[in-house]
């Protein structure tokens, strides 16, 4: 998809550029109100070119769907603008002056860059500031969960920070991108059969593989929990745990049979962090604490002030 430098949405925002485009479904741009161009905005839009633009239009406004929900406000979760069009507040719009007029929404703008893009840095950063970071993550994610959601595509790519982290300073994290976000009841086969299979759960990849009943429904939680511990190994270690080709490591999830050879190649993982990381990568999702659980531990071992 290609938005050329200059074209107004709606009367209102001004396209100042790209910002980023490695969504498989979605583009997003800078933008600036008309009314007040010091301020800035992120702009959203479905692709419209190429694969199947119904499935991503329909992934758009599902995600606009959840963050426009008034109780759906958060300090670490996206917040999305309202859009007044025909003089009614709108969360999702049909872009006019686009070829093929993709869906788009409206979002606030976050400078810090994604975790993806910190984590080689962040790796060598203090430890305290690591279990910040994953006590702030920990929250939202909870948040999310009492609603009885589950976010369902936890990677560094969806955790965007406000500012520069420091290895003073811990910036809020934002998770960004609730496309696949679920409750576990969507009879929407498209959300419930996507994922990013290196922070997918086994029990995720089984179902999608055909090995669980297409009726059996799964508790979106421990999907967000599993994804959680991957990136506490990730970020004390500065790798994955289940490495290879895709077909290695849809394996290795399958097969639910982990020999913590992950755990013992890396000997100079705390032992507090170690044990999270086992008590988390359960292959049976029942066994794994929740979200509530893993903030009492962190509380309970590293009391605040911290960074």
């Amino acid at each position: 998809m290609n938005i050329k430098s200059g074209l107004m949405l709606n009367n209102s925002f001004v396209i100042e550029g790209p910002l980023s485009s490695r969504g498989g479904t979605a583009s997003v741009y800078l933008a600036r109100p008309v009314n007040k161009p010091e301020l800035k905005a992120a702009v959203k839009f479905a692709h419209s070119d190429g694969g199947n633009v119904v499935d991503e239009d329909v992934l758009l406004r599902h995600e606009a769907s959840l963050l426009s929900r008034p109780d759906w406000r958060h300090p670490g979760i996206l917040r999305l603008y309202p859009i007044f069009h025909l003089n009614k507040a709108q969360f999702v719009l049909r872009a006019t002056g686009v070829e093929n007029e993709p869906s788009f929404f409206i979002m606030e703008y976050l400078p810090g860059k994604t975790l993806a893009e910190w984590m080689e840095k962040i790796v060598k950063f203090p430890f305290d500031w690591k279990i910040e970071f994953l006590y702030q993550l920990a929250t939202t994610l909870a948040f999310i969960h009492a609603k009885g959601y589950g976010h369902r595509d936890i990677k560094p790519d969806n955790i965007l920070f406000k500012a520069a982290p420091t290895p003073s300073y811990v910036p809020q994290p934002v998770l960004i991108d609730f496309a696949l976000a679920s409750d576990g009841k969507n009879s929407l086969s498209l959300i419930e059969s996507s994922y990013t299979l290196e922070y997918a759960s086994p029990e995720r990849v089984m179902k999608a593989s055909h090995l669980i009943p297409e009726e059996f429904s799964l508790r979106p939680e421990p999907q967000d929990v599993w994804s959680f511990g991957l990136i506490v190994y990730e970020l004390f270690t500065g790798s994955l745990p289940f490495r290879g080709n895709a077909k290695d490591i849809r394996t290795t999830l399958i097969g639910r049979n982990f020999d913590e050879k992950f755990i013992k190649e890396n000997p100079n993982l705390p032992n507090d962090i170690a044990d999270l990381i086992r008590a988390i990568l359960k292959p049976v999702p029942e066994k794994r604490p929740s979200m509530g659980r893993i903030i009492d531990l962190l509380e309970q071992k590293y009391r605040p002030p911290r960074v």
